[in-house]
């Protein structure tokens, strides 16, 4: 049984990274570290929503790195940079210090295909340098979804940023990074 998901959840990668070559990737299968205990449904065609686009709109309100909430129906998300281009769930290359073009991860668990989860690159003036959205719509009928999705942001300057992860506007994650 756990061979045979392991092997759906390669086929199901393989496929989403033909599908995502150069864009944001978004997977509803376990990863490395289980976000729950019962197996997903593969989805079968995932289409996001992303605009990668710089913006003068106030930023996401600010959560304490290592402290996202969870929501009442148990959303939770984590947020993590990464140098190079993550490998499904995990990144290969920590991006706390990149050279401005960061891959920026989020895994979440108990998403509901309703969700859309947003991403906001934050300077230190707390001015917003670009943005992206994913319509979670892939998860289908599963009101209890687990997945992650990535996608790569900038060029930015040198200095300090934040990556705030937003679920419908509201804020659920976040991670600093710093640009050299």
């Amino acid at each position: 049984m756990f061979l045979g998901l392991g092997i759906l959840a390669l086929l199901g990668g393989a496929i989403l990274g033909g599908v995502f070559d150069a864009g944001p990737t978004a997977e509803a299968s376990p990863s490395a570290t289980p976000l729950v205990a019962t197996s997903t449904p593969e989805p079968t065609s995932p289409e996001p929503s992303v605009a990668a686009t710089p913006t003068t709109t106030a930023a996401p309100s600010a959560i304490p790195s290592g402290a996202e909430p969870t929501f009442p129906d148990g959303f939770l998300a984590r947020a993590e940079a990464c140098d190079d281009e993550p490998s499904g769930s995990t990144c290969d290359d920590s991006g706390a210090v990149n050279s401005g073009e960061p891959w920026i991860l989020v895994s979440f668990r108990h998403g509901k295909p309703t969700d859309v989860i947003g991403i906001a690159i934050v300077d230190s003036s707390g001015a917003v340098q670009d943005t992206a959205s994913l319509s979670l719509a892939f998860c289908q009928t599963n009101t209890d979804c687990p997945g992650y999705t990535y996608d790569r942001f900038g060029p930015l300057d040198p200095g300090t940023y934040e990556a705030r992860v937003t679920r419908n506007g509201t804020a659920a994650a976040t991670t600093s990074f710093r640009v050299e």
